[in-house]
């Protein structure tokens, strides 16, 4: 069936664009990915944390994070042009076919790549759209098919040998990769490019740049990580915490949430909005060295509560002996932000 286009914001101020399929076919993909996710399961590489079972986007940091505690000082930080819209269907499908002989499961794979795009235009017409190339975003199967292609990249970087030769580990989530290098690092990016493009893919030149974590952080996953010194001890650690974007994003949804034009809706409905946004963000980055950023964060979400209750109720007063701390936590159940990071060792390789 037809699938159908929606777009989401991107944090650079563009679309991304999303092809959700129908409930139906929603329901099909997920039967088919457990029958065929164990098949590929055996073929990926240690290297890929994207979307597969028992693996998720902390464990890709700490890799990184571990490869820069061991002395590697370039980073490859790498960015695929418009990956999962430029996926070529045809070397997508032999790479499937290469472990999947069944004639009806490769049928059905085909017939999801191939399915149209439904986009409804300003006018409200709807515009029917084909391609030869991209998975759609948001469909069930859609990061199986992704990892199946780029497992191409992990497998020929396994066969070379590129971490016993170069001292370089790729590390990757999904089209998010990054290569930690302990020298020759221009070298290394020569060949990622040259794979890339036998994939008919391309790295985006205006984001893709080496860095030296001593002089300047990159980002991965919403994380910056920089090689920093302690203050006690002198030794130099990778200092993981939040993202400036990350944190850009959440104070933005805090503020919307708490806007004046909230201020008609019941107090209770709000503090849930809240509590929904902010936790959730919460669970994913109470990671690494996050204390300082969760303290200002939880500041400026008592004092956003704080803005919406006093307008709400029509207090002239900036609010502290109205509704103080003690307040919010306990009687309207505002979401208590931690302030300790979870010091946890990253897992030995």
């Amino acid at each position: 069936m037809p699938t159908r286009r929606a777009y989401i914001p991107k944090s650079d101020g563009g679309k991304r664009p999303l092809g959700i399929p129908a409930i139906r076919d929603r329901v099909v993909q997920m039967a088919a990915k457990i029958v065929i996710e164990p098949i590929f399961e055996a073929d990926f590489q240690q290297c890929s944390y994207g979307f597969r079972p028992k693996r998720d986007a902390h464990m890709a940091v700490d890799d990184v994070t571990r490869e820069l505690r061991r002395g590697k000082m370039e980073v490859i930080d790498a960015d695929i042009t418009g990956y999962f819209d430029t996926i070529p269907h045809d070397k997508l499908l032999k790479e499937v076919a290469r472990r999947i002989v069944d004639k009806q499961m490769l049928r059905l794979i085909k017939m999801w790549l191939k399915a149209p795009v439904v986009e409804e235009r300003e006018d409200g017409k709807k515009q029917h759209s084909r391609s030869d190339r991209g998975v759609p975003q948001g469909g069930v199967i859609s990061p199986l098919l992704a990892n199946i292609c780029l497992n191409i990249l992990d497998s020929f970087w396994e066969a070379r040998k590129g971490e016993g030769r170069f001292g370089a580990r790729l590390i990757r989530y999904a089209d998010d990769l990054v290569v930690v290098c302990r020298g020759d690092a221009d070298r290394v990016l020569r060949g990622m490019r040259k794979v890339m493009g036998g994939l008919e893919l391309s790295l985006n030149e205006d984001k893709t740049k080496i860095v030296d974590p001593r002089r300047e952080g990159f980002d991965f996953l919403g994380f910056t990580i920089r090689v920093v010194k302690s203050r006690r001890s002198s030794r130099s650690f990778p200092l993981t915490r939040p993202s400036r974007e990350a944190l850009k994003s959440i104070r933005a949804e805090i503020k919307e949430v708490t806007k004046r034009s909230s201020l008609h809706l019941p107090k209770e409905l709000i503090i849930h909005r809240l509590n929904e946004v902010v936790r959730g963000w919460v669970q994913y980055f109470h990671f690494g060295h996050c204390t300082q950023d969760f303290s200002r964060l939880r500041r400026y979400l008592t004092e956003r509560t704080r803005i919406y209750l006093r307008r709400k109720h029509g207090k002239e007063k900036k609010g502290y002996k109205e509704y103080p701390d003690h307040y919010l936590y306990k009687v309207v159940k505002l979401y208590e932000i931690p302030l300790s990071a979870p010091w946890k060792q990253p897992a030995k390789a």
